[in-house]
């Protein structure tokens, strides 16, 4: 009897208890994932080496031909292209950068299936406007000088065989910069190039001149910091 008694009691006692332990081997509290925050990468300063290809998009070149009697507009297109750059820069601190870049263009032209060769040497200033979860906006400019040189397939002007001349040029920039290592970083940016205008060719009173090259441009490149 005493034993029944005891069993019983045993019984009612785990019963009543059971929801309450099950409740405490369950912990009400969901887990939470620590994400650590963002740290950007340690920005890397002294010199670097860069390289870009540029696409240059279809322009329209004013031109003009000027006779004793008047002066006659023959305004033509410079065609689709893509060009290399070189340069060597120096970042000077977090925001502030230059670099000196050489570049080629060839680009044919619809004036008389013209090819025009286009040499830039030019010197750039940047402003880099912070660094945002790994990307890093800018602006820019430069100044430089282009040797334009015009090769004529065949005899447009008596005695005209190829136009070269030697230009001053200025650029606006802007872009961003993408980290991929402390070193290394992807540059993504559009261009706005403006080449002087100057006379192509010049027989007695008959003078053939352009009004400038201006030149819209995507880049792609990469610049690599090595000390």
């Amino acid at each position: 009897m005493n034993f029944t008694k005891v069993a019983l009691s045993a019984t009612s006692l785990l019963i009543m208890s059971g929801p309450q332990l099950l409740a405490a081997d369950l912990d009400p509290t969901p887990y939470t994932r620590e994400v650590p925050e963002y740290a950007p990468l340690p920005s890397a300063s002294g010199w670097y080496l860069r390289g870009d290809v540029a696409y240059n998009f279809k322009s329209t070149v004013d031109a003009h031909v000027d006779y004793p009697s008047g002066t006659s507009p023959s305004n033509y297109d410079m065609k689709r292209s893509f060009s290399p750059f070189i340069g060597v820069g120096y970042q000077f601190n977090e925001y502030l950068r230059g670099d000196l870049t050489v570049g080629y263009n060839q680009r044919d032209t619809t004036y008389f299936e013209t090819t025009t060769d286009i040499w830039e040497a030019m010197a750039n200033a940047y402003v880099d406007l912070g660094n945002y979860h790994g990307l890093t906006p800018y602006v820019g400019g430069g100044i430089g000088l282009a040797n334009v040189n015009y090769d004529f397939q065949g005899p447009v002007y008596p005695g005209l065989t190829s136009g070269s001349t030697n230009r001053f040029e200025w650029a606006l920039m802007a872009g961003v910069a993408v980290d991929l290592t402390p070193n290394l970083k992807l540059d993504l940016g559009y261009r706005y190039a403006d080449i002087a205008g100057k006379d192509l060719y010049r027989n007695g009173d008959v003078t053939v001149r352009d009004d400038g090259i201006k030149t819209h441009q995507l880049r792609a490149g990469i610049r690599f910091n090595t000390w």
